[in-house]
C-alpha cells in the first residue's frame, strides 16, 4: 500500500515506529517528518508509488523554502503543467518537476482555495506550521480514501485503517455499521466498522487548528446548472471533453496500460489511450471460464483495431483464497465479489505496467445501468390506473425466477415489476440495497440487534436524493450513485485492490470535469427514449470496432458467484455459516442465516451476494477475534 499517514497528540507517542506500519510497506520511497509545535507533538509519513518525478525532489514530506508548509500526498494532480506556470507567474521558485510542489506554493498563494484549482485524484495532509493547523482533504469524487482518528484533542490520519491501529487507534465494533454493511456492502462514510475511525467523505476538507475540527464540504455537484444543447454539440463536447481527460491521464514516467473488458466505458478509454499514447498501448482483460461472464472476444475486437499488445487473465475459483488478503487491504469487510477480480487483475498487470486507465464511471455519468431504464420506464407505468398496474405487476413478478447462471435479466425484471408502483426515490432503494433495515437487523445475533437498532443512522440514500437537482429520476438516480455507488463500492474496490499490489489505477470518467459536463446535460438527453448510453454511444461509437458496436447486453466485472457458491465454494459456505461456526462467532443469528441459505439452495431467488457478504462478515470478524477471543469485540 502506498499512502500517508500522520498524528498530531498532546504527549509525545510512539510515533515513528507507528507511521512505519504503514511507510515500509511499499515499493519506493517513503518519508518521516517529526514536530513539535506549541504543546502539541506531530509527525507526517509518507510511502511514494513513483509515478512522476522518479528523481529525490519528488520525495515527501515536501516542505516549502522556509519549512513552514509541509505536504503529503497519495495520488496525481493531472492539471500540474498549469498550476505550475500560474504559480511561477506570482514569484514561486520550483525545485523539481513533481506535483507535491504544485500543492506546497498553491497553498502558499491561495490557502485552502487550493482546492479548487486542482484537477485529479488525491488525499492530502498540509501542515501549516505557522498557525499550528492542519489541512486534510480528499478528492472530488472519492477515488483516494482517507480516514482520521480523533483522540483528546489531537488527530490521526491516514490511507489505511491499520496505520491508525498502530497509533493507538481502538478496535471497538459499531454495530450500526455492520448493519449498514448488510444493507450495502459497504459501509457508507464518514462512518466504518470501528466506532473510533471516520472516513472523510469525498469533495471534503478537514482542518484541524490547536485542537478544534472542522469537516465541509468544498465541491458540489448539485450546483452545476443543467444546460439543453444541440445533438451535434453535445456530441462533439463530450468526445473533446473526455479526449482531454484521457490524454491528461496519460502522463506518466514509467509503463502504463488500460484494463480492456470490451464494454463500452473500456473500449472507449482504450481506444482514446492508443490514439494519444507515444507508444504502443498495453490493454489487459480478464478470461472467464464460464460463458455467460466471459467478454474476452469483444475485448480482442478493440485490441485488435488498434494493435495494443494484448493480455488474457484467467479466472478460477479458487480466486477466492485471496479473501484474507482482501480483507487485509480493506481492514473492514467489502461485500462486493468484484474485489477478487481486481484483486487478480491488478496482481497480474503490475506485471506489466505501474499505471492501468480503467473504465470506472462510465455508467454513472452517462447513464448506463438498467437502474436508470427501470426508473425511466416505471414512469411511462404510472400513467396506467392503479389497479390495473397492482392486477397485472405484482402476480407476474412472483411467477419470475432469478437465474443463478450469470445472466440477471429475470431478477432485474422481477425487481423492476416489484417496485415498478413505487416513488422513484423508493424504486432506486429496493435496487440498489440488498435488504432493508429490519431484514439486516433480523441477521444480527440478538447481543448485537439491540445496540444496531439503538444506534441505526438514517438512510443516507433518501438524502443524496434529496440533494439531488431537479432532473428527470434517471438523472436523479445518477447523482445519487455518484454520491454513493461509485465511490464507496467502485472506486473503493479499485484503490485498495490495486494498491494492495502497487499499481495505480486512473479513471478517466471520474475526471470532474466530466462529471460537471455529465451533470450539466439533462438525463433525457443523455438516456433519449430511455436507451441507456444514447449520447456517449453517438459520441465515441466511431472508435469501437462493429462487434461491439453492436452489442447491446451488458455483463459488468463480475464473477460467476452463483455457480461457484453451488459448486467450488460449497465447503466454504459450510463451514463459515454452519450453525457450529455462527453460535461460536456470536455475530449473525444462525436461525436466519439458515433461513437465507435454504431459499439460496432451492434456486428461485438468487442470494450470491447477500451469502458472499455474510461470508466476508464472518471471515473477518475470525479475523479481528483471534487475538480477543469469542463475541463481537
Amino acid at each position: 500500500m502506498c499512502g500517508i499517514a500522520g498524528q498530531i497528540a498532546s504527549r509525545p507517542p510512539h510515533l515513528e515506529p507507528a507511521l512505519h506500519t504503514l511507510v515500509h510497506r511499499g515499493p519506493d520511497d517513503e518519508g518521516l517528518q517529526i514536530f513539535r509545535a506549541g504543546d502539541w507533538h506531530g509527525a507526517l509519513g509518507f510511502r511514494r508509488l513513483a509515478i512522476l518525478d522518479l528523481t529525490p525532489t519528488g520525495h515527501q514530506p515536501m516542505s516549502n523554502e522556509d519549512g513552514t508548509v509541509s505536504v503529503i500526498f497519495n495520488g496525481e494532480i493531472y492539471n500540474r503543467p498549469e498550476l505550475r506556470a500560474a504559480l511561477e507567474g506570482q514569484g514561486h521558485r520550483f525545485r523539481g518537476t513533481s506535483d507535491t510542489e504544485c500543492l506546497v506554493h498553491g497553498y502558499e498563494a491561495w490557502g485552502d482555495a487550493v482546492l479548487e484549482h486542482l484537477r485529479g485524484m488525491f488525499a492530502l495532509a498540509v501542515w501549516d506550521a505557522r498557525r499550528e493547523r492542519l489541512l486534510l482533504a480528499r478528492d472530488r469524487i472519492g477515488i483516494k480514501p482517507l480516514y482520521y482518528c480523533l483522540d483528546r484533542g489531537g488527530i490521526a490520519f491516514a490511507s489505511e485503517m491499520k496505520a491508525l491501529f498502530a497509533l493507538g487507534a481502538p478496535r471497538e465494533l459499531d454495530p450500526a455499521s455492520v448493519a449498514e454493511y448488510l444493507r450495502y456492502l459497504y459501509v457508507p462514510p464518514p462512518a466504518t466498522f470501528y466506532r473510533s475511525i471516520r472516513q472523510l467523505p469525498p469533495a471534503h476538507l478537514l482542518v484541524w487548528e490547536k485542537g478544534a475540527v472542522r469537516v465541509q464540504r468544498y465541491w458540489d455537484l448539485a450546483r452545476v446548472e443543467p444546460v439543453r444543447r444541440r445533438a451535434t454539440e453535445l456530441r462533439e463536447v463530450v468526445r473533446a471533453t473526455l479526449e482531454e481527460a484521457v490524454r491528461l491521464h496519460l502522463a506518466s514516467d514509467v509503463p502504463l496500460g488500460t484494463f480492456l473488458s470490451g464494454g463500452a466505458d473500456s473500449s472507449t478509454i482504450a481506444a482514446m489511450a492508443a490514439k494519444l499514447s507515444p507508444t504502443r498501448l498495453k490493454t489487459l482483460t480478464l478470461v472467464f471460464g464460464e460463458k455467460a461472464y466471459d467478454e474476452a472476444a469483444y475485448a480482442r475486437a478493440v485490441a485488435a483495431k488498434y494493435q495494443t499488445e494484448h493480455t488474457e487473465i484467467a479466472v478460477q475459483a479458487n480466486l477466492v483464497e485471496t479473501l484474507p488478503a482482501m480483507l487485509d487491504a480493506f481492514d473492514e469487510p467489502f461485500g462486493n465479489p468484484t474485489a477478487l477480480l481486481l484483486y487478480l487483475l491488478a496482481r497480474e498487470t503490475r506485471r506489466h505496467v505501474t499505471v492501468a486507465l480503467a473504465g470506472d464511471g462510465g455508467d454513472e455519468m452517462f447513464l448506463g445501468y438498467p437502474r436508470y431504464q427501470g426508473i425511466w420506464l416505471a414512469d411511462h407505468l404510472r400513467r396506467i390506473p392503479p389497479g390495473l398496474r397492482r392486477i397485472a405487476l405484482r402476480p407476474l413478478a412472483g411467477r419470475l425466477s432469478d437465474s443463478l447462471e450469470g445472466r440477471h435479466v429475470f431478477r432485474r425484471a422481477r425487481e423492476f415489476l416489484e417496485s415498478a408502483e413505487l416513488a422513484p426515490e423508493a424504486a432506486y432503494q429496493r435496487w440498489v440495497a440488498y435488504r432493508s433495515l429490519d431484514q439486516a437487523l433480523d441477521l444480527l445475533h440478538p447481543d448485537l440487534r439491540r445496540p444496531a437498532a439503538a444506534e441505526a443512522r438514517r438512510d443516507f440514500l433518501w438524502q443524496a436524493f434529496a440533494d439531488a437537482p431537479e432532473d428527470a429520476a434517471p438523472g436523479r438516480a445518477a447523482f445519487v450513485d455518484v454520491q454513493s455507488f461509485l465511490p464507496n463500492n467502485v472506486l473503493a474496490y479499485s484503490d485498495r485492490m490495486s494498491m494492495a499490489h502497487s499499481l495505480e489505477i486512473r479513471v478517466p470518467f471520474c475526471d470532474h470535469k466530466v462529471a460537471e459536463l455529465a451533470a450539466s446535460i439533462p438525463a433525457s438527453q443523455r438516456m433519449p427514449s430511455g436507451r441507456l448510453k444514447a449520447l456517449l454511444r453517438s459520441s465515441v461509437a466511431d472508435l469501437w470496432p462493429d462487434v461491439v458496436r453492436r452489442r447491446r447486453d451488458k455483463v459488468g466485472l463480475n464473477p460467476p458467484l452463483g455457480v461457484w457458491l453451488r459448486r467450488d465454494l460449497a465447503p466454504l459456505v459450510e463451514e463459515t455459516l454452519s450453525p457450529a461456526a455462527l453460535g461460536q462467532s456470536g455475530l449473525l443469528d444462525p436461525a436466519a442465516v439458515g433461513a437465507l441459505l435454504a431459499e439460496h439452495r432451492l434456486g428461485r431467488r438468487d442470494r450470491s451476494l447477500e451469502v458472499w457478504s455474510l461470508i466476508v462478515l464472518e471471515s473477518w470478524h475470525r479475523s479481528l477475534t483471534k487475538a480477543s477471543g469469542p463475541g463481537p469485540s
